[in-house]
């Protein structure tokens, strides 16, 4: 696999998180599956209100660690510098199954999970979103995060300014930098449009929330394992 797939690969599975993170917000308590840090303020502001208020970020959070350490777990022996790996493609696949489940419990809840469904689905949608976070971080991609966003737009952030400060280390690695942007502003844009696509679905066509997210990691798996059947990376 080529690093510009890879890339490609990256801006898709963006694209999961932020569709994920609209699903679980206006369908789940408010709270976000892919956003910790929202979900660390929202646990903050909610400590002095009611315990259900707490609870929904608590419990995301408690799925995204769990996922997270079993995303690394399964992908811990991913070499250094490789552009994938096949454990990372069967993470994935079971990241698309956690999320099928949550989906087919979605629709037979009739968009309306009760309380304590809500915050089943929240932790399950939540462990299946670190996951892919766990397996991603093994990948060592620079600047580049699928489901924490706030990071991709520390690193982008930096690296434009440095640019335009005319800093001499930027200079020298202008080429690589620009290439950086690139994935950096594909995540960014589609996580984006992926959350505002979500957000459109719940209110029109609610059947499908949950199949975004799950049908953009199975393209990736399958894309990934496909191009790994013909080729060695």
């Amino acid at each position: 696999m080529r690093t510009a797939e890879r890339d490609g690969l990256l801006v898709i599975l963006a694209a999961a998180s932020g569709s994920a993170d609209a699903w679980s917000f206006f369908g789940l308590g408010h709270a976000f599956v892919a956003n910790m840090t929202g979900n660390t303020v929202l646990a903050g502001i909610s400590a002095f209100r009611t315990v259900f208020d707490l609870a929904h970020p608590l419990v995301a959070l408690a799925g995204y660690v769990v996922g997270t350490a079993a995303g690394t777990l399964l992908n811990r022996r991913v070499r250094t510098g490789a552009i994938w790996a096949k454990s990372v493609s069967w993470t994935l696949f079971l990241e698309s199954l956690l999320l099928a489940l949550a989906e087919s419990v979605w629709l037979i809840a009739h968009h309306q999970p009760g309380p304590r469904l809500q915050l089943a689905l929240l932790a399950w949608i939540a462990m299946a979103i670190g996951l892919q976070s766990g397996s991603m971080l093994q990948l060592r991609v620079p600047g580049v995060v699928t489901t924490y966003i706030t990071g991709t737009w520390t690193v982008l952030t930096s690296g434009v300014t440095m640019l335009i400060s005319r800093q001499p280390r930027a200079l020298r690695d202008k080429t690589k930098l620009e290439e950086s942007f690139e994935v950096q502003g594909g995540v960014l844009a589609v996580y984006f449009f992926a959350a505002a696509l979500s957000g459109w679905a719940f209110r029109h066509a609610a059947d499908i929330v949950g199949g975004i997210p799950t049908v953009a990691v199975l393209i990736v798996a399958a894309y990934a394992a496909l191009r790994q059947e013909g080729q060695v990376s």
